[in-house]
C-alpha cells in the first residue's frame, strides 16, 4: 500500500488565461443573431436626404395622399386627419406620402409637393416630381442647386444593388413614422394650441 502522506501531490490541471490572445481572437465576424426579427422602430419623414442616392417603390399601395404640418425651426413633421386639416388651410400641406429606400436599405417616407392649385408652377416641386419618377426604376440623387432655383436629378451609373423594401405595409410604416403625438387627430393637439396661442 502507497503511503500517500510520502508521495507528492499530484499538481492539480492550470486554469486556462481568459486573457490570452488565441482565447480572446475572433475567427469569424459575428453577424444578426440567427431566428430574430428585426423590429423597425423609426421611419423618417422628409426629402431624401442629398448624399443618399435613393430609389421609391413603384407599387400604388405604398402612397397615399394626405394632410401633413410642417414645423420648420423643430424639423418636425406631423400626420393630420382630414377634418382637423380643413381648419387650416394655411398651416396644411397637401402631399403625396411616397415610400423610399437608400442605398443602405433604411425607409423613409417622402411627402412628395402636389401641383399647385393655381396653376402657377413651382420649379422646387416640380423638379422633386420629376425626380419622384426617375426613383421609381433607377436609383437617384436629388442636390439643391440654389442658383437655379430648383433641384438637379442625378442617377446612379449600373451595378448598384435592387433595392431592399421593408416587409410592413404602408398602414404599419404610417403607424412607426407618426407615433408618439405626430398624429394630430384632435382640435386641441399640443401642436395647434401652439399655433393658436393658446
Amino acid at each position: 500500500m502507497t503511503d500517500d502522506i510520502n508521495n507528492p501531490a499530484t499538481p492539480a490541471p492550470s486554469t486556462p488565461d481568459p486573457f490570452n490572445v488565441s482565447a480572446l481572437r475572433l475567427n469569424n465576424i459575428i453577424t444578426d443573431e440567427v431566428g430574430t426579427q428585426k423590429i423597425l422602430a423609426h421611419v423618417r419623414v422628409g426629402k431624401p436626404d442629398k448624399q443618399s442616392f435613393f430609389q421609391l417603390n413603384p407599387d400604388p399601395d405604398y402612397r397615399i395622399m394626405m394632410a401633413i404640418l410642417e414645423l420648420k425651426d423643430e424639423n418636425e413633421t406631423y400626420a393630420v386627419l382630414p377634418d382637423i386639416a380643413v381648419q387650416f388651410p394655411g398651416e396644411i400641406r397637401q402631399v403625396l406620402i411616397r415610400l423610399g429606400v437608400t442605398t443602405q436599405a433604411v425607409p423613409f417616407l417622402w411627402p412628395v409637393p402636389l401641383p399647385q392649385n393655381d396653376g402657377r408652377e413651382n420649379p422646387w416641386y416640380r423638379t422633386a416630381r420629376l425626380a419622384a419618377e426617375y426613383a421609381e426604376k433607377d436609383w437617384v440623387r436629388m442636390v439643391a442647386n440654389r442658383g437655379a432655383g430648383c433641384y438637379d436629378i442625378k442617377i446612379a451609373a449600373p451595378g448598384l444593388p435592387e433595392p431592399q423594401w421593408p416587409s410592413e405595409d404602408l398602414s404599419q410604416l404610417l403607424r412607426v413614422a407618426f407615433s408618439g403625438g405626430k398624429l394630430i387627430d384632435r382640435i386641441d393637439h399640443p401642436v395647434i394650441n401652439r399655433l393658436l396661442g393658446r
